[in-house]
């Protein structure tokens, strides 16, 4: 494989072949390639760019070696006049020689590619004319009028610190989200915690498991917000005040195709509520949710058009708010009621009564009436179904709504006048049909895990004296509910429906929190916990079945496949996706995942023909 390099592109020429395999560019139109180098896995771009004052800086772009996607760039600083460049130390750093002809000198700068360290590490009278670096300890060239070789051991002042002139940190590059495709089922999306970066991966080729198929940089800033479905990312950007409000809205949406590489749709002059990203669903069709700017309701917005679709919002407001100002002139009392003993009531008179009477229901009153100003609260959090058509919401109330998305509708209130109803610790099923809520009983002080009839706004079953509970897991009929206990570190199992529940004591080193998340898998028998560690639970025979502990955090996770048989994490600190098999019945069997064909080009190599053929062989 060999580098041509013109302008602003270099082209990777096939020695073997005699085809050019492909072409690469400078990531803006104002950088000139001044030099080109190949590592095992790198194809290196040193492209100089304009700088302030009327300078140049030096970029190094790193392309994969394999698929030829950008990867990243390594800055070099402004006294930076390099003429010729090396790989040294098996591809861990890149030597560079720079000589100053005004001056009459030579300096020998290095780049660390994994820490992106730039050291100046010597400075010699002389203009070298070539020289070469293949081991950091036997660094040797030529300069001009000489007829010796000079030789310098560059691995004995690699560490040393004083000699770095310009220091550029690693990137942290981990994932935030992992977006599966529904209609690719083969590819997996992953936003990067670096804004404007987002990673493709095919799940269902083993081969290509370590590596992406493509990388973008740069689609979005970190003031935008970007949802990702079906291989396109929808971007709202340009947060800024409009004609209308003084409060900044989301004015401009851009769509960007993964699979064209380019923007398809700018559209300008929208009116998007800004909420954080969680509070943002795309749905079927284009079709936005999140919430208005007060909180109350819930707005859907057709992104094809740019226009509101619909507003999803209670139906008792306008009857609580003509029966309150029909009683404003009633003042919630103050007075506190106590108990009346049975030989006070006997010996209490016909007045006495009727004012203790009155007292009571002024009380009731005043109840309902808080109960009532609740029904006003800002929208605290909801939670969208599996299939997109239900949606509960929660308000720091005694109450939770549900409402429907297709028809826009308020289908129930699920209300208990003794429990703050939150959905901090809750679970829906796959349909909306059920919800399990944790939740504390003033009456009886008793915690209990409610499960809920969203579609008749009625308890189905209760479970008491549970605390402490900090994650849920509901499977899709509600037949089984598996929850975790914080302080306790262990798991129970609950079949509502049979009035059966069991404790799974944990590990060791198990530390269930409120940040813990569980999933149900495998028809019901097993279950996934997240919890620093990712650990398998066999729920039928109440034991553990193994532990994954890696060594980096867990930023993400997300299951895979009809019954959720592929488990794909994402770290915090570094963007490789790991995948992993639920259990050993699921890597025999055909998965969802193989539907489909290969959308990037993942064949179109050599390299690729020749492993399918040996595999046919």
């Amino acid at each position: 494989m060999r580098f041509l390099r013109n302008g602003g592109e270099a082209a990777v020429f096939n020695a073997k072949c005699g085809v050019v395999s492909s072409t690469l560019k400078a990531q803006h139109p104002a950088g000139a390639i001044q030099a080109v180098e190949i590592s095992s896995q790198y194809l290196l771009l040193f492209c100089r760019y304009p700088y302030k004052r009327q300078s140049e800086i030096i970029h190094i772009e790193l392309f994969s070696a394999e698929s030829f996607q950008y990867l990243r760039s390594i800055l070099g600083c402004s006294q930076d006049y390099i003429s010729q460049v090396t790989v040294a130390g098996g591809g861990s750093h890149i030597v560079a020689f720079c000589p100053a002809p005004h001056h009459g000198t030579t300096e020998i700068i290095i780049w660390n590619i994994e820490t992106e360290d730039h050291k100046h590490i010597a400075r010699f009278p002389g203009l070298m004319t070539h020289g070469e670096c293949s081991d950091l300890r036997f660094c040797v060239g030529f300069c001009v009028g000489e007829r010796l070789l000079r030789m310098w051991n560059l691995g004995s002042r690699i560490n040393d610190q004083t000699l770095t002139y310009n220091v550029h940190k690693v990137h942290i590059d981990g994932t935030a989200e992992i977006v599966t495709m529904q209609k690719n089922p083969r590819y997996v999306v992953c936003r990067s915690t670096r804004p404007g970066t987002v990673r493709i991966w095919n799940v269902a080729r083993v081969r290509l498991k370590g590596r992406p198929v493509q990388v973008e940089h740069g689609l979005f800033s970190s003031s935008d917000i970007a949802l990702i479905r079906d291989l396109k990312i929808y971007i709202l950007s340009d947060l800024t005040t409009s004609n209308f409000t003084d409060a900044a809205v989301y004015q401009t949406l851009l769509v960007y195709d993964l699979l064209k590489k380019s923007y398809i749709k700018k559209q300008t002059g929208l009116f998007i509520v800004p909420c954080p990203q969680q509070d943002y669903h795309l749905l079927e069709g284009e079709i936005l949710l999140g919430l208005s700017e007060t909180r109350d309701h819930l707005i859907l917005w057709d992104l094809d058009s740019g226009y509101i679709k619909g507003r999803i919002k209670t139906s008792y407001k306008e009857s609580l708010l003509l029966s309150m100002d029909t009683d404003s002139h009633i003042m919630p009392s103050k007075e506190k009621t106590g108990l009346v003993m049975p030989w006070d009531r006997r010996t209490e008179t016909q007045n006495a009564k009727r004012i203790r009477q009155e007292r009571e229901a002024k009380r009731k009153k005043d109840e309902q009436k808080r109960f009532e100003r609740e029904k006003f609260n800002s929208i605290d959090q909801y939670l969208l179904s599996g299939d997109e058509q239900v949606v509960v919401c929660s308000y720091f109330a005694h109450h939770l709504n549900v409402f429907s998305v297709i028809s826009e509708e308020h289908l129930h209130t699920l209300e208990d006048r003794w429990s703050l109803l939150s959905l901090r610790t809750a679970a829906i099923t796959h349909n909306g049909e059920h919800l399990v809520v944790s939740n504390y009983s003033e009456a009886q002080h008793a915690p209990f895990l409610t499960l809920w009839d969203t579609q008749r706004g009625m308890v189905r079953k209760r479970l008491k004296n549970e605390p402490g509970i900090c994650c849920i897991a509901v499977s899709d009929d509600a037949c089984r509910v598996v929850f975790g206990i914080a302080g306790f570190n262990k798991l129970k199992v609950w079949d509502p429906f049979r009035r059966k529940h069991k404790n799974i004591s944990g590990y060791g080193s198990l530390n269930l929190n409120w940040s813990s998340q569980l999933f149900i898998t495998e028809g019901q028998s097993r279950a996934i916990l997240l919890s620093g560690a990712v650990s398998m639970w066999d729920l039928d025979n109440g034991t553990l079945l193994s532990v994954f502990t890696p060594d980096s955090k867990i930023q993400s996770i997300s299951l895979l496949g009809p019954s959720n048989g592929t488990l794909l994490l994402g770290f915090s600190d570094m963007s490789t996706l790991i995948t992993m098999l639920v259990s050993q019945q699921n890597a025999h069997t055909k998965s969802s995942t193989a539907c489909g064909k290969d959308l990037f080009g993942e064949s179109s190599s050599s390299e690729d023909e020749e492993h399918e053929l040996a595999n046919q062989s």
